[in-house]
């Protein structure tokens, strides 16, 4: 059984919005609600937990009517509402999948294709390769140290997925020792585990400020 945790607990404070990011409308429809349908598209996930935040329940739920999940309420951080999600999905769950509530674009075929690599590896996550040239900075002086030989740096998105042993020790133990990482393969890195990266997309992007949301609308717009 694989368990989904949509995590949609931001507050979209660099969006400068009242109403967070993920209720926002992408072409006539709520960006959290596209995310939702994206991985309901995946017939192999049997159980989807939306997290938010805890002013915005009844909003979420209103956004999600008609949709069978679960809505529970996030925490102070992203990696908070993670764990919020965890502690919520089936005893039955072998795997989980995490997504960002702000990708809503996010391909049958990338879920898919992550969802197997966990199935060898234990953890997985889609990554896209530079396609620019990366520098090294002093920032205090503004200086470049050197270039960084780009070949082995991919940016990391969501879905993750993880075998669920796996993936609930490395937060209970971040839990007890207070600490944080940037994405939830990262936790994992953390207790010396591998992770497998996939092939990403370039079109499952994460809104997170309104130019993200005007190439959003556009996608939106051309696939709608």
């Amino acid at each position: 059984m694989i368990s989904s945790i949509i995590v949609a607990g931001g507050r979209g404070e660099r969006l400068a919005s009242e109403l967070p990011k993920q209720f926002l409308l992408l072409a006539g429809k709520p960006i959290l609600l596209r995310a939702v349908e994206a991985i309901w598209r995946c017939t192999r996930v049997s159980e989807m937990i939306v997290v938010a935040p805890e002013t915005h329940i009844e909003v979420a739920k209103k956004v999600l009517s008609g949709k069978e999940v679960k809505v529970v309420s996030g925490g102070a951080e992203r990696q908070d509402s993670v764990y919020a999600g965890l502690v919520s999905i089936s005893e039955q769950a072998r795997l989980v999948l995490i997504h960002d509530g702000v990708r809503p674009f996010v391909s049958l075929d990338l879920i898919e294709r992550v969802i197997a690599a966990a199935e060898k590896s234990g953890a997985a996550a889609p990554g896209v390769a530079l396609k620019e040239t990366v520098k090294e900075v002093d920032d205090k002086t503004g200086l470049v140290i050197g270039t960084v030989d780009r070949r082995r740096l991919f940016l990391i998105q969501t879905p993750q997925v993880f075998r669920r042993e796996i993936i609930q020790e490395a937060h209970e133990k971040a839990q007890s020792l207070g600490f944080y990482a940037t994405d939830d393969a990262g936790l994992v890195e953390w207790l010396g585990m591998d992770v497998a990266v996939v092939s990403g997309e370039d079109a499952n992007l994460k809104i997170t400020t309104k130019l993200d949301l005007e190439f959003a609308e556009i996608i939106a717009k051309g696939r709608d």
